[in-house]
């Protein structure tokens, strides 16, 4: 082959495999519009106990947005990103990824908000604050294991409540031992524990960092050994002490 004929030769091969790409593009675009929606799957990242939003909740608002269902549709009538921003306007939903591949499964990945205490003012609905202090209603959710929080509120208790929850959802033991919540008429937060008759007096969210250390010493170290019912108040809001009745 003459060298001359060498770079028509280059350009042909180029402008072929060029060609060759852009049909298997049409032919695998239009196989995938076709492709029918044959099987749903919904994945929740949160704890379990944690959960504002289950499968049973993102399915009945599906059924409720496409009244012909999505399962049996083809590709080409279903709209991913119009149903990541419908999940998304759900109070209790923070992000959501929606995917379809070749296999007609429609994949629903979401990240819920995740709940740090549930709010329940006299008067008022009762509602969850995420850990972006975030307000959800509890109404249009499931219900998640988290302190209930009641008492006499103020917007700023509200947060010292939100902060002290944030705080006992971080600390393993503390997560293990609250039950509720309690803000008294003077504005001290209490933590009342799952240990039947007893009150763990706060005080306000300044050292909570070191109350919590000197607490989960005093059970470790203290009531152990004397029994975890041996006492009604246990009070931490002095500094270096634990002072109990």
């Amino acid at each position: 082959m003459s060298e001359s004929l060498k770079p028509y030769l280059r350009k042909s091969i180029l402008a072929g495999s060029i060609l060759l790409l852009l049909i298997l593009l049409f032919v695998f675009n239009r196989k995938h519009n076709s492709q029918i929606c044959e099987v749903l799957t919904i994945e929740i990242e949160a704890p379990i106990e944690r959960q504002l939003i289950s499968e049973s909740i993102v399915k009945r608002n599906l059924n409720k947005w496409y009244t012909n269902g999505l399962l049996g549709d083809q590709y080409r009538n279903i709209d991913l990103e119009e149903i990541e921003n419908k999940l998304e306007s759900l109070p209790a939903v923070h992000n959501a990824e929606v995917s379809f591949d070749l296999k007609g499964e429609l994949k629903i990945y979401i990240q819920p908000r995740i709940p740090v205490v549930r709010i329940m003012k006299v008067g008022e609905a009762s509602y969850y604050l995420d850990k972006d202090f975030v307000k959800i209603p509890a109404s249009v959710t499931d219900a998640a294991r988290v302190p209930i929080a009641n008492g006499n509120f103020s917007k700023a208790m509200i947060k010292k409540v939100y902060t002290l929850s944030s705080y006992v959802q971080e600390n393993p033991f503390m997560d293990a031992l609250t039950e509720q919540i309690f803000v008294t008429n003077n504005g001290e937060l209490v933590i009342i524990p799952k240990v039947k008759n007893q009150r763990i007096i706060v005080g306000d969210t300044t050292n909570l960092e070191d109350k919590f250390t000197k607490l989960v010493h005093f059970y470790n170290s203290g009531l152990n050994n004397i029994g975890w019912d041996k006492y009604k108040n246990i009070n931490i809001k002095f500094k270096d002490q634990v002072v109990c009745n």
